[in-house]
Parts: structure tokens; sequence; C-alpha cells
């Protein structure tokens, strides 16, 4: 099993809900799977190229005008291996005005590659990736349930562009209510961690 974790929160651990919660998973599917190989992309310490006016021609099969977009391109192209040798992607971030942080979405769009990860057919869009598994371990300042749940466009937007890619097969373990208070934060981290372990005891 190759496991690839992709690390979307800048701050450390012991200071972050949505990465307790990863590594919760992270360790219980590696208890589980010891021989399991598991790589790690930090999206805010590891390069991930943003597309640019440079990068994105070529991203769509123009040649690099210059050293450094070849280099860039390069580097893309690593972590779109990454994504394609993993079977499980599990992915740790926070809800930052209630979507991605920007780095996530730039793993993303990287990711979501022309007949790598799908390919449109005369019927339509087909995914490449049935294969994998995918599980989202986020956290928010708020709770979005109820009349608020709209707000809530990370989690639709990763479940859109996963589908796209022909995953189907994803958990959310989600932290909400970080920033109602310290009892309220501490319950909802804990229910969360919950979830993630008994999501990877199902694996």
């Amino acid at each position: 099993m190759n496991i690839l974790r992709v690390i979307a929160n800048p701050k450390p651990t012991e200071q972050s809900a949505s990465r307790k919660v990863e590594q919760a998973f992270t360790s219980a599917l590696q208890a589980k799977y010891p021989d399991a190989k598991i790589t790690t992309l930090d999206v805010y310490a590891d390069e991930v190229p943003l597309l640019d006016d440079k990068l994105l021609p070529v991203f769509f099969g123009a040649k690099p005008t210059d050293d450094e977009t070849a280099r860039r391109r390069a580097r893309q192209l690593e972590i779109l291996e990454l994504f394609l040798a993993a079977d499980v992607v599990v992915i740790a971030t926070p809800m930052w005005n209630f979507n991605a942080p920007p780095k996530l979405k730039a793993f993303m769009d990287t990711v979501m590659a022309a007949g790598k990860t799908f390919k449109y057919t005369a019927e339509g869009p087909v995914g490449l990736a049935p294969e994998k598994k995918v599980v989202i371990c986020s956290a928010s300042g708020s709770m979005y349930e109820g009349s608020a749940a709209s707000y809530n466009t990370l989690h639709p937007m990763l479940e859109t562009q996963f589908r796209f890619m022909g995953i189907t097969d994803m958990t959310i373990c989600h932290a909400g209510g970080q920033g109602l208070g310290p009892e309220k934060a501490a319950a909802s981290t804990a229910a969360a961690i919950e979830q993630a372990r008994a999501a990877a005891a199902k694996f």
C-alpha cells in the first residue's frame, strides 16, 4: 500500500486540529499495514508550483519558454507521479474563508491532469483514478451545519474534483468549531480523531 500524505496546514501539528486528525488516521493505518510506504508532501514546505502566465501554456502542452519554467513543470510532474503512485491520499487542511488554502488548490491544479487522471471522450469526461481512496482531515473555526452548510465550499470542491478523476471512495473527518472556545474545539477534535481511527480500521 502506498500512502500519500498531503499536508496543507502551515501550523505545526500541536497547533493544528486538521494535522492531529490526519496523524491519527495515518498512524492507525500504518499500524494495520506496517509495510505500507508513506510519502509526505507538505505543500507549505515543499515546492508546489502555481499556474501562472508562463506555466499555464506548458501545463496544456506547449513547450517551456525558459529553463525556470521547464524546471517548474518538471516539479509538477514529480508531484503528479506521487499522486498516481498512491493507493490512499490523505489530506490535512484547514478551511480558510470557507474554502481551501491556496497551496492545496495548487496541488489540485497539478494532479487534475488530462490524460493522466481524467480524459475526455465522445460520451463525456472519464476519470482515470477510480481505484484510489481519499481521506480529507479538515478543521474550521465555525460549525457549518443546517442553514450555514452552504458556506462550506471546501468539501464540495474537493469532492467534485476527486470525483471528476473517478474517485468515489472518499471519507471526510472534520473538526469544526475550533474558534468556539477551547472546550468545543477539544471535543470536536477528539471526535474527528476517533472518526479517523475508525475509518482507518475499515481499510
